[in-house]
């Protein structure tokens, strides 16, 4: 059986949308739009998808969350939610869910109605996301901030998605992971909660026996918090999997014909030998990270060859919507130039010519 192949879509920026409008804003991409699109997704050989996320929100991306019970008018309705589930499964594919737990915009009336479900410190001040003011935390081992997050999760599940993105999944404590999964997999066991973990969590200790082994440099720090969620999620999106590749397109030494690069997966994937049910969902970019085409200096077969590779690693694999289409950056995305992923996050280009099959 072939794994799982995504194509990982940004709501306001694929089918829809139009590029004319300027500026860091809604392009007019749809929830409803992209039904049409499920034709040439498939055509792709992709099995599923999975959106950024759509409930009504102070920027286009969805992440900065309004109001977790409303979809965002500028992406449709609930109804639409649900048509999209529904021909997705028509078609035999999978639909994945965004899920942004950690932290809200600061005019979500959550805000205004339960501020003591948001972290603070000493002082009193709200605990914000990557420091931006406007985004505070959840405290989420707060029991009623707990229970209401979980039964948005639930939400979720009772539209029929088949797994959820969990958005800054190191953010939450692991207590409220635990419990997020048991309420969910009581009634939905078979959706998959797949975590965002990338790099170090603020406040959470590894293992003593992680923490020794990447002390010891028998694997990398990101690898050694990858494992940490074992047993609390049911996978992570392989950041180290895809900084390996990264390497690799900057090295120029290829991907199929690197002893190097094989080696170093070999004993990548070898972290996870013992507990075979922990996917690892593989990527090349996404709306975080530089284009992969840009990593490989806008070399055409090289990123061919990338995605030829990581689809043969049979694991769960996801492209980036316009990858396909040979979509890349001009500026580095981590240059320290504001607003920088806007430049991955252009809309779709239809008309570029296909690259893949």
């Amino acid at each position: 059986m072939n794994a799982p192949f995504i194509y990982h879509i940004m709501i306001d920026r694929f089918a829809g949308a139009d590029p004319k409008r300027k500026g860091q804003c809604f392009k007019g991409g749809t929830l409803r739009a992209i039904i049409p699109k499920l034709s040439y997704i498939q055509g792709q050989g992709c099995t599923g998808i999975m959106l950024t996320p759509f409930y009504k929100t102070n920027e286009y991306h969805g992440y900065h969350v309004l109001d977790y019970e409303q979809v965002d008018e500028h992406f449709g309705t609930w109804q639409d939610v649900t048509n999209l589930v529904d021909a997705v499964h028509r078609r035999g594919m999978t639909i994945t869910a965004d899920f942004v737990a950690n932290h809200c915009h600061i005019s979500n009336r959550l805000c205004s109605e339960h501020p003591d479900w948001f972290k603070r410190d000493k002082a009193g001040k709200l605990q914000c996301f990557a420091d931006i003011d406007t985004l505070p935390e959840f405290n989420l081992d707060n029991p009623a901030a707990c229970r209401y997050m979980i039964e948005r999760g639930r939400d979720l599940c009772r539209c029929g998605f088949d797994a959820i993105r969990l958005d800054y999944a190191k953010g939450p404590s692991f207590q409220f992971w635990r419990k997020f999964r048991k309420a969910l997999k009581a009634d939905f066991p078979h959706v998959l909660l797949i975590g965002e973990v990338w790099g170090k969590p603020d406040g959470k200790r590894l293992t003593a026996e992680l923490a020794k082994a990447a002390r010891e440099k028998c694997m990398t720090q990101q690898d050694a918090w990858q494992q940490r969620y074992i047993g609390i999620f049911d996978g992570v999106f392989d950041f180290e999997y895809q900084s390996l590749l990264c390497k690799a397109a900057k090295s120029g030494k290829g991907f199929t014909e690197n002893p190097e690069l094989k080696d170093a997966i070999e004993r990548h994937f070898n972290h996870y030998i013992h507990s075979p049910d922990f996917q690892l969902w593989l990527f090349l970019d996404n709306h975080d990270t530089n284009r992969f085409l840009y990593e490989c200096g806008n070399d055409v077969e090289a990123l061919q060859a990338a995605i030829h590779f990581a689809r043969n690693q049979q694991r769960p694999f996801l492209l980036y919507y316009g990858t396909e289409r040979g979509m890349t950056n001009k500026t580095d995305v981590f240059g320290g130039t504001p607003y920088a992923d806007e430049h991955v996050r252009e809309c779709m280009k239809w008309r570029k010519p296909l690259l893949t099959r």
